[in-house]
């Protein structure tokens, strides 16, 4: 059977409508935090590739009486940003911003998380690092280990991501890519987290979670 895309049908329904651009954030957003356990005086979370802080911001409204919140970030001047907003928003949670970013070793004393989410990062950063795609899937194996070892028994990871279009082919040796949506599931649950799921998705935006196992 030819590939779906060669029918010229399939192609026209396809075409554009495949990619749910940015007018569906923020339905994605929302749909995640809505997805969120419940967080207290006694969770600790940490946003990873934080930005400027928009989606720690509304779960922090969701849960204002979150007790511990950690933004990790490359960027120094999104970094800034993110912990002035949070800092306003959560007056009485300490906020701590962390320059660095996953799969260099630089996030690896954040600990004893009950919650880490990534918002848009592994699909983006995979493709502007360059290479191949097992160079992309090493760089994402190191980034899934650091963010199990952060975790605490029983924590869960909370991961919003763009997927490849359905058309996306190549193996290890070819040009990175995006995954699809069971080979991101494969990735996480190879790193060693259990009870993953996909909780919101429309086209190729999806929110992922799973969560590290607990002890005994």
């Amino acid at each position: 059977m030819d590939a779906p895309w060669e029918h010229p049908d399939w192609y026209d329904l396809h075409d554009t409508t495949w990619t749910a651009g940015p007018e569906r954030e923020p339905e994605h957003y929302r749909e995640t935090v809505i997805a969120l356990p419940p967080l207290d005086r006694g969770d600790h979370l940490v946003d990873l590739g934080a930005g400027t802080g928009k989606l720690a911001l509304l779960i922090a409204r969701s849960y204002p009486a979150l007790g511990r919140l950690t933004l990790v970030e490359p960027n120094a001047r999104k970094l800034d940003r993110a912990v002035a907003r949070l800092r306003q928003e959560l007056r009485a949670t300490p906020i701590a911003g962390v320059a660095g970013g996953l799969g260099e070793g630089s996030v690896l004393d954040v600990r004893a998380t009950s919650l880490a989410t990534a918002g848009s990062v592994f699909m983006p950063t995979m493709e502007l690092r360059g290479g191949s795609l097992a160079d992309g899937l090493c760089w994402l194996r190191r980034s899934l280990e650091e963010i199990l070892a952060m975790l605490g028994p029983g924590g869960w990871f909370y991961d919003l991501e763009t997927l490849a279009a359905p058309w996306a082919r190549g193996g290890p040796a070819d040009p990175v890519r995006r995954l699809t949506l069971p080979e991101l599931c494969a990735e996480i649950a190879a790193a060693g987290f259990e009870s993953v799921e996909c909780v919101y998705r429309f086209r190729d935006r999806v929110t992922l979670r799973a969560r590290r196992p607990a002890l005994g």
